[in-house]
C-alpha cells in the first residue's frame, strides 16, 4: 500500500500528492445514507421537528452507558464515521461530541437542519407543512387555538376550579356583566329623576296652596 507520507534518502519528507488528491476526491463523494441515519428521520412525519430533536437528544445521551466493539486501529481522536471512539453520537450527521453542549450545538446548527431535511426528503418522512428548522407557519385558527390553550393552561395553575369555559363563555359572561352593570346605572339615573320630579311637585303645590290662602291648621290651645 502506497503511503501518504515518506521518507526520501536525505531524511525529508515527502508526500504523494495523487493519492491525497484521490482521497480527497473519494471525500466530496456524496455517501450513502446508514441505516441509523435513516431510522432517525422516519418520526419526522408523525411529530414535530421540536420533539424529534429532543428524542435524538435523549438516545444519544442514554447510549453513553452502553458499551460498543471499536476497532483497535481506529484513530482515537476521530469524530466521525466508523472510526469514531467516544462522546455522544449524532446518527444522521455520524458525528460524535465530547460533551452534551456540543451535541447539542450542533443538533441546532444548520448543518444538521440540512442533513435532516436531506435525508427526511429522501425517505418520505419529511411533512410538506412543517419547517425542518422547528418553525411551523400556523394559519389564524390554530393561533387562536394556542393562545385559548395557553390562557387556560394559566388559569389552571392559579385557580383549583376544574370547570373553566373557553375564552368565548369568558368573554360572554364579561359581556353580560357590563349590560347588567349598565342596567343598574340608568335605572339608579331614572331613580333620582323621578325624585326630583316629586320635589319639583310638592314645592309647587306648596307655593299654590300659599297663593291661595290655604294655610295649615293651628291649635288654639294657650
Amino acid at each position: 500500500m502506497t503511503e501518504k507520507v515518506s521518507t526520501d534518502q536525505y531524511g525529508r519528507k515527502t508526500w504523494n500528492v495523487d493519492l491525497y488528491a484521490e482521497e480527497a476526491k473519494n471525500k466530496n463523494k456524496r455517501k450513502e445514507p446508514s441505516k441509523e441515519s435513516i431510522l432517525a428521520v422516519e418520526g419526522l412525519k408523525s411529530e414535530s421537528y421540536n420533539e424529534h430533536r429532543a428524542q435524538l437528544i435523549e438516545s444519544s445521551v442514554s447510549a453513553v452507558q452502553k458499551h460498543t466493539l471499536i476497532n483497535a486501529e481506529a484513530d482515537p481522536t476521530a469524530t466521525y464515521g466508523k472510526n469514531k471512539r467516544f462522546g455522544f453520537f449524532c446518527p444522521i450527521c455520524d458525528l460524535s461530541f465530547r460533551d452534551t453542549l456540543a451535541l447539542v450545538d450542533h443538533i441546532n446548527s444548520p448543518q444538521h437542519s440540512k442533513r435532516a431535511k436531506a435525508l427526511a426528503s429522501a425517505s418520505g418522512a419529511s411533512d410538506e407543512n412543517e419547517d425542518i428548522g422547528g418553525v411551523k407557519r400556523a394559519s389564524a385558527q390554530e393561533v387562536a387555538e394556542k393562545i385559548e390553550e395557553l390562557v387556560k393552561k394559566s388559569i389552571r395553575d392559579r385557580s383549583s376550579d376544574r370547570n373553566l369555559g373557553s375564552i368565548q363563555e369568558r368573554i360572554q359572561k364579561r359581556q353580560e356583566f357590563e349590560e347588567n352593570k349598565l342596567r343598574k346605572r340608568r335605572e339608579k339615573k331614572l331613580r333620582k329623576r323621578a325624585n326630583k320630579v316629586e320635589i319639583s311637585d310638592e314645592v309647587g303645590n306648596s307655593e299654590l296652596q300659599n297663593a291661595m290662602g290655604f294655610q295649615g291648621f293651628g291649635t288654639t290651645k294657650v
